[in-house]
């Protein structure tokens, strides 16, 4: 093989190397990111709840609740850096299949750091509101610190801090806590007897406080397992609690938990092939070609002398005897028979 084989693997290889290293830090970050079609559904269930029913204007106990989540991406308004998510949340009463709660929501993030941007007419429940902080998922490769976490129904972000490192689904995740001080959310008229007042009616303010606890694998920044903690009451003008419109405790179901475990597992194994599987056999194939083009190249740079040795007109000729002599040489004849004469020389 010519040296220039040699040197066209060696080019090769190292082609190959060039890859292996930019794969990770270049080619990775592109393409992992939050996708612009996201589509899921998780379900959430609360056992012995408490609710106000509206229409006797009283507290329900030991209510079962369904809290159905929809996420999905608007993909004509995202882009490469941007995703655009509409949310829907609805509250069920699983006895009377009647609405407790129902909210909307639609937030722009960005695809890498997961974290809120302004832009494509982000809104809360229909009123143009802007996000701040993480929201609905976390960043790819979510670390150990605390991360700002919006919460809609308080319309601000909280400190959402590390706990603790679990098992859940057979994955190893994160676990976070955000708790939500007592805030005034709005402003309600409401009949006076359902505050203990004289009145016929008295303004109340509606109160929500919340502890959120999320479970995120970290790879791919899925939220696994989701719970809350949810209080919303009612209070008059002197301060404490008059009244519950519900106090909860919804949590992801069983099978929703393996939904985002499925999800996080996907996720993470694309992950694994972009920064870890493509980038060492990149390597190590284009290692094997710059061997093998440095093989060819030194092999071949060592026979060169040696080939020239053997050309036509430098070839060396055999040492013989030489033929030239001072005095004749007689031949013998051969007979006709085909034998030497012999003479016998005479005493």
């Amino acid at each position: 093989m010519r040296p220039t084989s040699g040197a066209i693997l060696v080019a090769a290889g190292a082609f190959l190397i060039v890859g292996a290293v930019a794969t990770p830090l270049a080619v990775a970050p592109a393409l992992v990111k939050v996708p612009l079609d996201q589509s899921s559904v998780t379900i959430s269930k609360a056992q012995n709840a408490t609710v106000l029913d509206f229409g006797t204007l009283s507290e329900r106990t030991a209510v079962n609740l369904t809290a159905h989540r929809a996420v999905r991406g608007d993909v004509k308004d995202g882009n490469a850096d941007r995703a655009v998510f509409n949310v829907g949340v609805r509250v069920i009463d699983d006895a009377s299949k009647k609405e407790i709660t129902v909210s909307t929501d639609r937030v722009a993030l960005d695809r890498r750091t997961a974290m809120a941007v302004a832009c494509c007419a982000e809104d809360i429940n229909g009123a143009a509101f802007k996000h701040e902080g993480l929201t609905y998922t976390f960043p790819f490769g979510t670390e150990k610190k605390t991360y700002q976490y919006f919460d809609n129904t308080a319309r601000k972000a909280y400190p959402a801090k590390y706990v603790s490192t679990e098992k859940l689904q057979g994955l190893t995740v994160y676990k976070f806590e955000m708790t939500v001080e007592p805030i005034k959310i709005s402003e309600i008229k409401v009949p006076g007897s359902l505050l203990g007042s004289s009145e016929p009616a008295v303004n109340a303010g509606r109160y929500y406080a919340n502890t959120r606890t999320l479970w995120v694998e970290p790879d791919s920044g899925v939220i696994v397992k989701g719970q809350e903690k949810q209080l919303q009451t009612l209070r008059d003008g002197t301060g404490p609690d008059k009244l519950k419109i519900i106090d909860a405790d919804l949590a992801f179901t069983e099978d929703t938990q393996k939904q985002q475990a499925k999800a996080a597992k996907d996720a993470r194994d694309q992950i694994n092939l972009l920064t870890t599987v493509v980038p060492i056999v990149l390597g190590l194939l284009g290692l094997a070609l710059v061997l093998l083009g440095l093989y060819l190249v030194i092999r071949a740079a060592r026979r060169g002398p040696e080939a020239a040795l053997v050309e036509t007109g430098d070839q060396p000729t055999t040492d013989l005897p030489s033929q030239a002599s001072s005095e004749p040489v007689d031949e013998p004849t051969v007979p006709a028979g085909g034998r030497h004469a012999v003479e016998r020389s005479e005493p």
